[in-house]
């Protein structure tokens, strides 16, 4: 195949194709010019003015388009868009992704080493580069939830022998590494001696911590929240992985101010079946920086060579010979949406239409009855807390989840709350214009953690849900018992999914059945019905500007400051737990 390409350029023998007529993006440089690029195979053999006399197997006309690299998602979840992998790689090539490099965290929680290695044959056979990494940190906090798997350096041993298998994955228990904690380290050594990628995941550390977090050998973080953060750990040789909810004026200031940038990467972490339709995947994140100030090159450069590099990917990433033909061609810099994909040389993506199949893999069966949860009833969602045997009434000092209706971090704040008198020395929490939330152990456990949150609406109704984030267990919420334990059965019976609870009745019912996490149905399908049933959600007066990342994110034991898991409420930051009701104020 050299042969073969030194031939094309030398005119001795035909390119497989040629674009003509390109303004091809050059990623070394950050030049831009009307150039021509010649494929023979998988590669690119030549950019630049080909010549009339050189013939082609077939020939496509740019149109002056631009031509980009195909995007490459440095960090990324399969599982967080409920798609199959067939079906995930349909939408996300049609957005210009080409690459991605995968941490299957989410189905480990639910179905371990099995769900890791089916995930890895599912995406066998895609026109899709997907490197999958191997889950570091299951459960994502140690003590403080449960899931239905536990890695340990034996465990990752096995993870990292699986074909397929690229590096560790994100290690959440930054709070572990940075205080030597011996699992983690075992873990984290376990890897190094592969001589694998490191991926980290360092929301709160900074200063001493964080430069022990780096010295373990990680080298990355997906969750930089500030400017100086970013400063900090590109100082430190962190390879700086912005996601969406990350972007800000200042960030993007400081990436443009950055004097090196090689090491920073737009990534897309999680991305939803609503944003993934409406807004897109890697190409949003790209456009949103932009939308920020971000020199449009700068952001092309983010989303392909930096990540090929950090991945280490030295034949994609780029458009220049010996690389491989992964291209996309888009109308505007600033809104790359592409027209036609080429994957591997082929193209396979124009003007709305696929030319190649997207195999569905066949799942394990045992990925079809993953929710091992007893029948729930009211009792079980109802907050009660001891009082003295004589007590009549007064009020209970409680916890709160406070949310600001926009983000996914919370604060703690207290408040007073009625008490109605029960017998035996117990007393109900009157939860009166709060949500309720609980977390149930859906892996077997007889256990489950209860939550009261502020700031998102006086919602009427109830929802339930599998999916989530790591740990993945029943995740209820609502403002009436009775219409909670509806929900949470109606999922339980449909082994897993997503059901919410209005006026006493089911009024949607969305299957999950693999995993709990992933559907079957096609994305627009899928996503009509989710669509029908946030809306109405909203119109019940819930109020969050993304509904869906708040009730996948309450009950995830990483993110800052408060949550619930299914062993209690969580104070992130101090990894303890907090009692829902701190005091009884007894009214005489």
């Amino acid at each position: 195949m050299i042969e073969q390409r030194i031939r094309a350029i030398s005119g001795q023998a035909p390119f497989d194709y040629i674009i003509r007529n390109v303004q091809v993006v050059n990623v070394f440089n950050d030049e831009i010019k009307l150039q021509d690029i010649g494929i023979v195979g998988d590669t690119i053999a030549y950019v630049g003015a080909i010549s009339p006399a050189h013939s082609a197997h077939q020939e496509i006309d740019g149109e002056g388009r631009f031509a980009l690299p195909g995007f490459i998602d440095a960090h990324m979840h399969l599982e967080s868009s409920m798609l199959t992998p067939a079906n995930f790689a349909k939408a996300i090539i049609a957005c210009g992704t080409t690459t991605v490099a995968a941490d299957p965290h989410e189905i480990a929680n639910v179905m371990g080493r099995d769900g890791v290695q089916a995930l890895i044959g599912a995406t066998r056979g895609l026109p899709l580069r997907a490197l999958i990494f191997a889950p570091s940190t299951i459960p994502s906090l140690p003590g403080f939830e449960d899931s239905n798997y536990r890695v340990d350096a034996e465990e990752m041993e096995q993870l990292l022998n699986l074909p397929g298998t690229y590096g560790l994955g994100e290690v959440m228990d930054f709070n572990g590494v940075a205080a030597a904690d011996p699992q983690m380290v075992s873990i984290i050594e376990t890897a190094t001696k592969r001589d694998c990628l490191l991926d980290g995941h360092a929301s709160l550390l900074t200063g001493d911590r964080l430069q022990a977090f780096r010295a373990s050998g990680i080298d990355s973080d997906h969750t930089t929240p500030t400017a100086e953060k970013l400063k900090e750990e590109l100082a430190l040789g962190f390879s700086v992985q912005i996601q969406d909810i990350m972007l800000s004026e200042d960030m993007v200031q400081a990436i443009n101010e950055a004097p090196i940038q090689n090491r920073i990467c737009l990534v897309t972490d999680d991305v939803p079946l609503p944003r993934l339709m409406r807004e897109g995947h890697l190409n949003h994140v790209v456009e949103r920086a932009i939308g920020l100030g971000l020199n449009p090159l700068t952001a092309i450069r983010c989303a392909t060579i930096n990540a090929a590099d950090r991945l280490r990917l030295y034949d994609v990433g780029a458009l220049c010979p010996g690389r491989k033909a992964d291209i996309q061609l888009v109308r505007q810099l600033e809104h790359p949406r592409p027209d036609a994909v080429f994957f591997g040389g082929v193209p396979i993506y124009q003007n709305g239409v696929f030319s190649v199949e997207f195999p569905q893999a066949e799942m394990p069966q045992s990925m079809y009855h993953s929710v091992k949860c007893r029948p729930m009833t009211a009792e079980d969602f109802r907050i009660v807390c001891d009082v003295p045997e004589d007590f009549q009434r007064g009020k209970a000092l409680v916890n709160l989840i406070y949310q600001d209706g926009t983000g996914v971090r919370t604060k703690r704040t207290q408040t007073l709350l009625p008490l109605k008198p029960l017998s035996d020395g117990k007393a109900q929490v009157v939860t009166d214009g709060y949500l309720l939330m609980a977390v149930c152990n859906r892996h077997g456990k007889d256990q489950r953690g209860l939550g009261i949150v502020d700031g998102v609406g006086d919602f009427r109704g109830a929802v339930a849900l599998t999916y989530g984030h790591d740990c993945h267990n029943l995740t209820v919420y609502g403002s009436d018992p009775d219409e909670m334990a509806m929900a949470a059965n109606a999922v339980i019976e449909s082994n897993g999914g997503i059901c919410a609870v209005f006026d006493g009745q089911v009024k949607h019912l969305i299957p999950l059945p693999l995993a709990g996490l992933l559907c079957e149905e096609p994305p627009e399908r899928l996503l009509q019905s989710l669509s029908a049933l946030l809306d109405e959600c909203t119109r019940r007066g819930f109020r969050h500007s993304r509904p869906l990342s708040f009730f996948t994110t309450m009950p995830l034991a990483v993110s800052p400051e408060i949550k619930c898991t299914d062993r209690g409420l969580l104070d992130v930051a101090n990894k303890t737990f907090l009692p829902i009701v701190e005091e009884i104020q007894e009214e005489i």
